[in-house]
């Protein structure tokens, strides 16, 4: 195509078909001839079919910023060069992952070479890729681990070494680190990331070295700010009586029992009895991810999925999934499939927000699907771009999908193939796949042979039977990646217990009561009230005895630490904030009520619907000791920090409660609870650090770097700032004191809960391996958040009056 004064002209390579869209005339123009291009004239050029609508006879290219919407482009550099005379724009095109190409200019005379993007670097020996492996999890693209093995030749001292590079594991040599990356598409070829920073690498450490053990020393060096605070509260300790312990460890033992309870249903058509359910609970089955999980496990996953609750109909996960699967015809009427959104009923036609399968097709139309439209229409918007029903409606359609699975038994792969290559396990509907015509045989008929006998009355010894033979067929055929039915069993016991759910409640009741009770022994002079603070105590105490054994039970099931997505985190936290409680309660009652309380609501809205406590399988990057080490810390100084908010939010219901009468008992009070608000506060600010830290150091074994302004590392140092502010605030003119101080100590939260739920929610990074669905905004927090403010202002009013009435007092 050229540009003339008179107009625009083409050339082609191929004759042209034209019409005149005008005149309704035809021509045919040949290939090699200069033709002007003509607007309102349909062309045909073989398969390509155009109409010039109009065009700009004069114009230039200006390039702009592109929207972050996730699309690779590369990147744009516009220079003005000069050389004596003259001058040019001149722009360059590039990329950070690749070599950028060159471009040549001339210059009144001089010649210019640009090349925007990394340059070449010549290393001082070679690497050789002798093999490149990729680990996927069983039955799944799931990658478990990639490792590179590969030989590294240094000509120049006569060394041929081999080595093996993967997730966390680098090789250093002369300096140079290289680190696993990624992998080509083929999974043949290796990817690896490099950087050369002997001398940066060993100062750094040295520094995070010597700031963690400046930090460490503080805490025993006895002219320290937290030592003077521990000495300044040790007049309120509590003793431990003995049989308290005794009565601890009593209660640990029946707490799982009771927790078991429960009354067998018996059985039906349509129904699988509780006894029956029990069976089938243990045999396994392998999900998306690969993860060998009992059968529990993935039908309690369903049920939340579907019916965002444990049970339908007062029977459990596994009765209700498994009796859809033997019983579609009576389960597809059921109202169980969430639908919160009042459009997407009314478009279904229901009024509950809980509809049947059936609901979803219109059955005078052959079974259409109702949802079809605004599912397709939802899926073709770019993400930014979806409203808050296309958003449902996905959500609406994937509960669809799923019970579809389940219905088709798809979802049920408990059949493995013996010597399989990626170790696949099967579902009924998969039997003509399986590589033995035996297996495929037993495959395809013993889960119909179990719901015939089902159907058969008092045939129990027979279901039984066929139960043990699934669990023999599994063993057989696993192989190695069988799990041992210590695991399975406790998995099981983890599910039907509801430790961290059950506790949510304990933590709340107990810790609320002994929040009265402390009030009231503040404001009255009763003794016979400390010895039910006490009681109170333990209970909490064989709360956390529990607490940690849940932790230790999932960490023994998953084979990880129990702190690798929200969820986790959320359970761990609560259990921190428990420890901090425990810890300073012998200051002060208080703190263990505040850690109580903390805790109650950390694991209540660890078990709200959009977080999920699925148990899954890590991601590579994960699978390291400094998960175990760099989260642990730093998720711990959540627990720290946020015992100190409630503590401040004590300190300012009892600056509200001051009065003539009680003024001096709660000043006093106050000023306790201010002293172990600061040094959990301290703690907090310490481990924090710290984490950060170990975080920087855990980068930079991963992947070569230690910091990248990534959302998380971002809002952690953000944090950091603001509680080492908040701890110093006692030196600054002005804005020291204790109310100060208090209110600084609940504000400062919201940097955590930004660093937490803000990140991790609706934020991208490379911490979104910890991340959950993005949720809206639930509407308490407004509430929550006025409430706060009216509490702070009433406070702070209460406080600046009795002051004017005792000005001597403070």
């Amino acid at each position: 195509i050229f540009s003339k004064e008179e107009g625009l002209y083409f050339v082609c390579k191929s004759d042209v078909f034209i019409m005149d869209m005008a005149s309704n005339t035809q021509d045919t123009l040949k290939a090699g001839e200069l033709y002007p291009f003509q607007t309102r004239s349909l062309y045909t050029i073989e398969s390509i079919q155009l109409v010039l609508t109009d065009y700009l006879k004069k114009g230039r290219v200006e390039w702009e910023t592109a929207p972050n919407d996730g699309l690779a482009r590369p990147d744009a550099v516009v220079l003005e060069a000069s050389y004596k005379s003259q001058k040019e724009i001149i722009t360059c095109f590039g990329r950070s992952d690749r070599i950028g190409k060159q471009y040549n200019y001339k210059l009144d005379g001089a010649r210019l070479s640009l090349i925007y993007g990394p340059r070449s670097i010549q290393l001082p020996f070679a690497l050789f890729l002798r093999d490149f492996q990729l680990e996927k999890y069983p039955g799944s693209n799931s990658p478990a681990s990639y490792a590179s093995e590969v030989t590294l030749i240094d000509n120049d001292n006569g060394l041929e070494k081999q080595y093996r590079i993967f997730m966390n594991n680098i090789l250093d040599y002369k300096g140079y680190r290289f680190f696993q990356s990624s992998y080509d598409n083929d999974e043949k070829g290796t990817i690896l990331s490099v950087n050369h920073d002997a001398l940066g690498t060993a100062v750094t450490y040295i520094g995070y070295f010597l700031m963690t053990l400046g930090m460490l020393l503080s805490l025993f060096n006895k002219n320290s700010r937290f030592r003077s605070l521990a000495r300044a509260e040790n007049k309120n300790k509590n003793k431990i009586p003995v049989i308290a312990v005794l009565l601890l460890f009593t209660l640990t033992a029946v707490f799982p029992i009771s927790a078991n309870a429960r009354q067998d249903t018996g059985g039906g058509n349509d129904i699988i009895s509780t006894s029956q359910a029990a069976e089938l609970a243990s045999i396994l089955v392998q999900d998306q991810g690969g993860r060998i999980k009992p059968l529990q496990s993935m039908t309690s996953d369903v049920l939340r999925k579907v019916a965002k609750k444990e049970s339908v109909k007062g029977l459990n996960s596994v009765q209700v999934v498994m009796g859809m699967y033997f019983f579609p015809e009576s389960w597809q009427r059921v109202p169980m499939i969430r639908v919160p959104n009042e459009e997407i009923r009314k478009v279904l036609g229901v009024n509950n927000k809980n509809a049947s399968y059936v609901d979803f097709f219109n059955m005078t139309s052959r079974g259409e699907y109702k949802l079809a439209s605004h599912v397709q229409q939802a899926y073709q918007k770019k993400p930014g771009l979806r409203t808050k029903y296309d958003q449902e409606v996905m959500k609406v359609d994937e509960r669809v999908n799923v019970c579809y699975m389940v219905y088709s038994g798809s979802l049920l792969r408990i059949f493995p193939a013996k010597n399989e290559p990626g170790q696949k396990w099967y579902s009924p509907d998969d039997a003509g796949q399986m590589p033995s015509s035996e297996d495929s045989l037993f495959v395809s008929g013993v889960l119909s042979l179990y719901r015939n006998s089902l159907m058969a009355e008092g045939d129990t010894y027979n279901l039984s039977e066929i139960v043990n033979g699934i669990k023999k067929f599994q063993e057989l055929n696993a192989g190695e990646i069988y799990p041992s039915r210590t695991k399975t069993s406790f998995e099981i016991f983890y599910n039907k217990a509801h430790i961290f759910d059950k506790l949510a409640k304990y933590y709340g009741i107990i810790g609320f009561i002994l929040l009265f009770l402390l009030l009231a022994s503040v404001l009255s002079e009763k003794k016979g009230i400390n010895k039910i603070i006490l009681l109170a105590t333990f209970f909490l105490m064989f709360g956390f005895v529990m607490h940690t054994f849940g932790l230790g039970v999932r960490w023994y099931v998953s084979e990880h630490a129990p702190w690798s997505n929200g969820y986790e985190s959320m359970i761990y936290i609560a259990w921190a904030a428990m420890l901090t409680g425990l810890i300073f309660v012998r200051k002060s009652a208080f703190t263990l009520v505040a850690a109580s309380l903390l805790s109650a609501l950390t694991l209540m809205v660890a078990h709200m619907s959009w977080m999920n406590p699925e148990i899954t399988n890590l991601v590579p990057v994960l699978k390291s000791y400094w998960l175990t080490i760099h989260v642990s810390v730093i998720t711990a100084s959540y627990g720290f920090l946020g015992t100190g908010m409630v503590l401040g939010l004590f300190n300012l219901l009892l600056y509200i409660m001051k009065t003539e009468k009680n003024q001096a008992k709660l000043q006093k009070q106050i000023e306790i609870l201010t002293g172990i608000n600061e040094m959990a506060l301290i703690l907090g600010v310490y481990f924090i650090s710290v984490g950060t830290f170990l975080g920087g150091v855990w980068a930079n074994e991963s992947w070569g770097r230690y910091w990248g302004w990534d959302p998380k590392e971002t809002w952690a140092l953000i944090t950091v700032l603001v509680y080492i502010f908040i701890t110093h605030m006692k030196y600054v003119p002005g804005i020291k004191g204790n109310f100060a101080f208090n209110l600084a100590s609940v504000v400062g939260f919201f940097s955590v809960l930004m660093t937490y739920f803000g990140v991790n929610y609706y934020l991208a990074g490379l911490h979104s391996y910890a991340q959950g669905d993005a949720v809206p905004i639930p509407k308490f927090v407004y509430y929550t958040i006025a409430s706060l403010v009216l509490l702070i202002l009433f406070a702070w009013f209460n406080e600046k009056n009795y002051k004017k009435r005792r000005p001597l007092i403070h």
